[in-house]
């Protein structure tokens, strides 16, 4: 089952449920896990941001194993 999948059944249930108290406990629980810290950026990192976006739709990145690969082998050089 994916997290939408189980997102989805919550929200099901949750509105069959009138009982105040628990909607409230189940709130508490939601909003203590929920991510509050909004991260804002400048107009220089946006432009960072979408031009990174467009070389990687570009194909012009390495991946993780790659990057370990060849710093493992930089390594053995020195």
């Amino acid at each position: 089952m994916t997290v939408l999948d189980i997102r989805t059944q919550i929200i099901q249930r949750l509105q069959e449920i009138n009982d105040i108290s628990f909607l409230n406990a189940v709130k508490t629980i939601i909003d203590s896990k929920a991510e509050k810290e909004v991260f804002y950026i400048n107009d220089k990192m946006e432009h960072i941001l979408l031009d990174r976006k467009e070389r990687i739709e570009e194909g012009e990145f390495i991946d993780n194993d790659n990057v370990f690969k060849e710093s493992e082998e930089w390594l053995k050089e020195k």
